[in-house]
């Protein structure tokens, strides 16, 4: 997934030193990507045309000028390429294309400009052994990820792209002690992740901060794990993260018995063993976010937030927590922040029969959030299809792209789903968004159409009959929100968010 937003211009110097040009500042998922010129950006559109002609049917890419554009003029060519790519990632079959993904990374690669073209990339694992991958500078996340698997002798890299992911991290604590590392973005395909580390860590060392690149497993389901016990060196990777969770801290065993038992695996070696209890642990193989703001219990309440194991858990000061179940969720959103405050993230919750609610939790990794919620919704959908684990991992699911858009009026984003399935298996209903209690998120809302799916047999029918265009995401299964407007983006190269893998809500959910 791909948050594109093109906030303000910059004025650049051409390489003579003196001839000055505007640049569009392209920010992706919250993150800086690239200021690129517009002549660059009109190359991209008319290759676009050229590819694929009348799949295209948005507005047109604002034309070229001949004379000196003013500040407003400048700005109206702004708010126009914001439509131009906001209607263009709504087309499946361009944004899923190899092509698009490409020229967003020369984007990047350009802007750039290094005088280097063989770079080095450290990349740590789970407990923070740190590994060199040689590679391009404008090798792609895949790219990347495959040469470390043939560094690390995994035997079946497909299966490894499938359930493991490269993150920008940053420490937790400042003691440095501990490998605890928050991550705060999902690398993607369309970016070079050298150049995304060296850009972010520009704008934030001046701060303390230091990013790095972390390797991630993207399972939460501990049967998909044992799956994975056949690969030696795989079983390696989910030992090092489990046994650094523990060490600080993310999952505790219910009993001390466990603890001496987890202790005497590690001191063995035996990390199968370690894995299998870890399994039984039910606060293992969740991902610890940073703490945000809920509405739930009451407006404004700090909580700790965590995603993993098909649930979203908040923690509250006093101890208690709140547990919500990703089968019960109906669908989410994410919503512009107000002025400077972070970004709202709100889902639909069947809180009793027939009773559904929106949770909104206020916090800066909304769109990482929705990423990880993305992997839940996948396991749920795979196991939807009737395939076994191993069937699962040697199984390559198609499916369409998807995007987002924040409204510049700051309206809240819906989810729909946009698979090819009859019309009669759709359902469409009216919800009255309630408006937020908090004094200080105050904001007009209205009603807006909630697609779901009655049957998520006919959308799984669909997701099997169409083949993935990129073998790097084998998942590939997405949705679209519904909105057409110029603020965020997404280009589908992500793990699927496919909210109909958690449309087909009963009481038995209760």
């Amino acid at each position: 997934m791909i948050h594109i937003n093109v906030p303000d211009t910059q004025t650049l110097v051409e390489k003579d030193g003196i001839t000055k040009y505007t640049a569009f500042n392209i920010h992706i998922n919250g993150w800086f990507h690239a200021a690129v010129r517009f002549s660059h950006l009109y190359q991209v559109a008319e290759m676009i045309k050229q590819r694929f002609g009348s799949k295209y049917n948005g507005p047109d890419f604002p034309p070229k000028k001949l004379f000196h554009l003013d500040e407003k003029q400048i700005e109206d060519r702004r708010n126009k390429i914001s439509k131009y790519l906001s209607t263009l990632v709504q087309n499946t079959d361009i944004i899923r294309s190899s092509l698009v993904e490409k020229k967003f990374l020369e984007l990047q690669v350009n802007f750039f400009r290094t005088t280097s073209t063989h770079v080095s990339v450290d990349i740590y694992l789970g407990d923070g052994e740190r590994i060199v991958v040689k590679c391009n500078i404008d090798s792609p996340t895949n790219v990347v990820l495959r040469q470390l698997s043939d560094q690390l002798g995994i035997k079946d890299p497909e299966i490894f792209l499938w359930n493991f992911g490269l993150f920008m991290a940053c420490p937790k604590d400042t003691d440095g002690i501990d490998f605890n590392v928050l991550c705060v973005r999902f690398l993607r395909n369309f970016e070079s992740p050298y150049i995304s580390l060296q850009t972010a860590n520009m704008k934030s060392t001046g701060h303390g901060i230091h990013h790095k690149l972390v390797l991630r497993k993207l399972i939460w389901d501990p049967r998909i794990e044992e799956a994975l016990f056949e690969d030696s060196t795989l079983t390696k990777l989910l030992y090092k993260q489990a046994k650094n969770d523990f060490l600080v801290g993310n999952f505790e065993a219910v009993r001390s018995d466990i603890v001496d038992r987890l202790r005497s695996c590690e001191k063995n070696e035996d990390h199968i063993q370690f894995l299998r209890l870890c399994h039984l642990q039910p606060s293992y193989s969740y991902e610890i976010l940073a703490d945000c703001f809920s509405d739930n219990p009451r407006p404004n309440t700090r909580c700790s937030i965590k995603i993993g194991r098909r649930q979203l858990v908040l923690g509250f000061e006093n101890g208690e927590e709140a547990i919500y179940r990703a089968t019960r969720i109906r669908v989410w959103r994410i919503s512009p922040p107000e002025e400077d405050g972070p970004m709202i993230f709100q889902f639909e919750y069947l809180m009793a029969k027939d009773d559904f609610e929106w949770v909104t939790l206020y916090t800066d990794q909304a769109i990482i959030l929705s990423l990880l919620l993305q992997c839940v919704g996948t396991e749920i959908l795979q196991e939807h299809r009737n395939m076994s684990i191993e069937q699962q991992l040697m199984t390559n699911g198609g499916g369409s792209g998807m995007s987002v858009f924040l409204e510049p009026s700051k309206a809240p984003l819906i989810l729909k789903p946009t698979l090819s399935v009859p019309e009669d298996d759709f359902v469409e209903t009216e919800t009255n968004i309630m408006p937020n209690t908090s004094s200080q998120t105050e904001r007009k809302t209205s009603s807006h159409s909630i697609y779901s799916l009655r049957s998520a047999k006919s959308a799984i029918t669909s997701i099997e009959e169409t083949s993935s265009l990129d073998r790097g995401d084998p998942l590939g299964v997405a949705d679209l929100y519904d909105t057409s407007n110029d603020m965020f983006t997404t280009i589908s190269d992500a793990l699927p968010l496919h909210n109909s893998a958690f449309a087909n809500i009963t009481d038995d959910d209760l």
